[in-house]
């Protein structure tokens, strides 16, 4: 299967690969090929559409230190014991899996790329023994077993006992001994005695001293202590053998799962290594779509220097089926075509794409013709090399392939190679395959500019500083300038003036016509480009100037809201302090009927809304608040208002205004109680309406002769917890007030009992 290497798609993969963090995630991406099949496609775009997301909203997903086990996993299911480090290396397999696993369970279930974590199957009660067993060195642990605890205190013992006699023997035998020190020969703890007393301890020798002085030897009281702790030794490795045995056996029964975690781990970490470099890229994935147009907006090759490449908008529509891209040498042509090529093949294995927006179709197949350099093996030339790979894609494509040639035909007679160019063209149409096409050859931008199946496309050349712009233009014709460029290299003038010349003889009169249209063209597209630009700065000025409206008309509404809760808030406090004076005089309730004519007084305020004369001095009101100043400025719609030293400005429909003398009216309370609730709500009331509502509520109350009532009045700040309570302390007839049980409300309710 073709690699496409000549789209340096090889080179894409292996810069993503570098985002893989485990080996064998990497070595798929290097060897992963292009699948047609349009439900593979569809599903690549979408695994790496939703991992990109994932990323985008910042999450991390680490596959760092995930490494492949399944060589261990083999190994125990052959009934081979696995050593401590195997299976460590096992348990980390198995606590990367679960935390995997747990990561990707706080996303959208429906995301495709859950059905990889969710496969992911760990065995607690396995992995929790062998945990119980291992240390973080890979060794057993002392207690992994009963027995292992058993034997290795027992032997534990025994060496301080050795330590313990052979201490004792060198103080006690000091005259016969060669050194004062402990020896181990075969395990066994050895002194080195003089050959005149080797045999005065009845034991064994093991060997003589390098001057040949002295001997080593095991004194027969140390024989039957160093023979238990060999046995101890040779018990404790039994034991661990036997353990190991046992969690060998343990991690193959589970084996079939974990093999297929690593799958599972390998393919999550390829879909977000294509992800990680699309996040890196401010890439994205494309839309895929039916039929054979493209739509690539803003499109960057991927391997050009992000500060130097030029972006342009590629797209094939309706009626065209082929693009032919005409233009100067160096000028961006095989770019062009590159860019193309290989987006649309990234796109197929799902690496994103760097463009702003994007739209591929499912081709069948893809065929190119890029940089086919002579063949020196087959003996072929360029232009045999060309013509040999053409006629394989022709006898190949269908009305479902896309064909990449760069420079339909090169290497041989100009007009031989247009000829063949034009008969290759014709055969391409007849296939009904799409294609896009690099030519300089004039006789191919005529025959394109006549065919209405072909958008004939160009990349620009800037002719006042005779070199390429590298923008793709389309709906255009472009010319090779190659005596333009050529200009710039020749010191004599003479060369470039006479070249001219016999350009001119063998100029055809539709050449010159082509040439003069392609001038036209460069320069309305010149022009059509500068105006966009123009176009854009505008767009982009009107966008800031908006912004900043939006930000200082919402700055000021702020302000304003800011300033309002600062005045109602002191004004609260001023009325909270007013009602504890008033609570001082003796005559309570009628404090309680003079707060609540000034109340009436203020509803009747509220109830004027017919148009009003304002005038400077009036005293007003300023709606939907408790403000109340003097009129210092008057200017059309706006009002100045001086509140007690502050001033703000606001408009005469926010404003009431407040008659200088005010008459008291007095409400008559019905003395006859009816049926008395036995509580009351002043959630939300205002503190100087609660403390008339439940001195109203009391007072009924008590002459209803009810022994105790309930007052919720919330939490909340606790003004009005606080307003109430002080209230309350100041009323004769309540006996005591105190917080609600839980079931009542808490603090949230006060309980109030009346005096009897």
């Amino acid at each position: 299967m073709n690699s496409y290497s000549n789209l340096d798609l090889d080179i894409i993969k292996g810069q993503v690969a570098q985002a893989a963090a485990i080996k064998e995630a990497a070595s798929f991406l290097m060897e992963e090929k292009v699948d047609f099949n349009p439900l593979k496609i569809r599903h690549n775009c979408e695994e790496t559409k939703e991992a990109l997301k994932i990323l985008k909203e910042g999450n991390v997903i680490s596959f760092d230190g995930i490494r492949n086990v399944n060589d261990l996993l083999e190994k125990a299911d052959r009934n081979i014991a696995l050593n401590g480090i195997e299976l460590k290396n096992i348990l980390v397999f198995h606590h990367h899996s679960l935390r995997i696993k747990k990561q990707f369970q706080k996303f959208d279930p429906d995301l495709s790329i859950r059905d990889y974590s969710d496969s992911i199957s760990v065995s607690e009660k396995v992995f929790e023994k062998v945990e119980d067993c291992i240390d973080n060195s890979g060794e057993i642990k002392e207690n992994a077993s009963e027995r292992l605890k058993a034997i290795l205190s027992e032997l534990s013992q025994c060496e301080k006992d050795l330590l313990s006699r052979a201490q004792n023997f060198i103080e006690k035998h000091q005259s016969s001994l060669q050194e004062s020190s402990i020896y181990m020969r075969n395990e066994r703890i050895t002194f080195l005695v003089k050959n005149s007393d080797k045999n005065k301890y009845n034991g064994y020798t093991y060997g003589t001293s390098a001057s040949g002085l002295a001997s080593y030897v095991e004194p027969a009281s140390f024989i039957e202590l160093n023979n238990k702790k060999l046995r101890l030794i040779q018990d404790r490795e039994d034991e661990i053998e036997r353990i190991l045995r046992e969690l060998s056996y343990l991690v193959s029964s589970v084996s079939d799962l974990y093999y297929h975690n690593f799958e599972s781990l390998v393919k999550l970490c390829v879909i977000f290594a294509k992800a990680q470099y699309g996040l890196d890229r401010d890439g994205i994935v494309p839309e895929i779509i039916e039929g054979v147009y493209f739509d690539l907006q803003d499109l960057a090759h991927p391997l050009i220097d992000p500060k130097k490449v030029v972006t342009n908008s590629y797209r094939l529509y309706e009626p065209y089926r082929g693009i032919v891209i005409s233009g100067s040498n160096t000028g961006g042509k095989t770019v062009s075509l590159k860019s193309i090529g290989l987006s649309i093949l990234m796109t197929y294995l799902g690496i994103p794409i760097i463009a702003s927006k994007g739209k591929v179709p499912l081709y069948r197949t893809i065929f190119i013709d890029i940089d086919y350099n002579q063949s020196i093996q087959d003996s072929l030339s360029t232009f045999s090399a060309h013509i040999t790979n053409i006629n394989d894609i022709l006898k190949k494509a269908d009305e479902n392939s896309l064909i990449l040639i760069d420079e339909l035909i090169s290497g041989t007679d100009p007009k031989e190679a247009q000829a063949i160019s034009l008969a290759i063209l014709d055969k391409i149409k007849e296939l009904r395959s799409v294609f896009i096409i690099t030519t300089h050859f004039d006789e191919i931008k005529n025959y394109s500019y006549k065919d209405e199946e072909i958008l004939l496309s160009s990349v620009g050349f800037n002719m006042e500083t005779l070199s390429p712009t590298y923008h793709y233009l389309e709906d255009s014709v472009g010319s090779s300038n190659a005596l333009e460029i050529a200009s710039r290299y020749f010191e004599e003038k003479e060369i470039i003036d006479n070249a001219r010349h016999y350009l001119e003889l063998n100029r055809t009169r539709e050449e010159e016509l082509m040439e003069r249209l392609s001038r036209q063209i460069e320069e309305t597209n010149a022009e059509k480009e500068k105006l966009q630009k123009l176009e854009e700065e505008n767009r982009l000025l009107k966008q800031d100037y908006e912004k900043k409206i939006a930000d200082f008309d919402a700055e000021k509404a702020k302000l304003r809201e800011d300033y309002v809760r600062k005045l109602n808030d002191e004004l609260d406090e001023i009325r909270l302090q007013a009602l504890e004076k008033l609570d001082s005089i003796q005559d309570k309730k009628n404090d309680v009927k003079v707060v609540k004519e000034i109340e009436e007084l203020r509803t009747e305020e509220k109830e004027v809304e017919k148009p009003v004369e304002f005038h400077v001095n009036d005293n007003v009101r300023i709606k939907d608040s408790e403000q109340i100043g003097v009129i210092t400025q008057i200017q059309n719609d706006s009002v100045t208002v001086s509140i007690r030293g502050l001033t703000i400005k606001t408009k005469k429909a926010d404003l009431t205004l407040m008659p200088k003398t005010q008459k008291k009216k007095t409400k008559v309370v019905s003395e006859k109680y009816k049926r008395i609730a036995s509580e009351i709500n002043l959630v939300g009331q205002r503190v100087e309406d609660g403390l008339v509502m439940m001195e109203e509520y009391l007072d009924r109350a008590n002459a209803a002769h009810m022994s105790t009532v309930k007052v919720i009045h919330g939490i909340g700040t606790g003004t009005l917890r606080s307003a109430l309570r002080q209230r309350l302390k100041k009323l004769s007839y309540v006996k005591s007030f105190k917080d609600g049980d839980y079931y009542d409300g808490g603090s949230a309710v006060t309980i109030v009992e009346f005096r009897q």
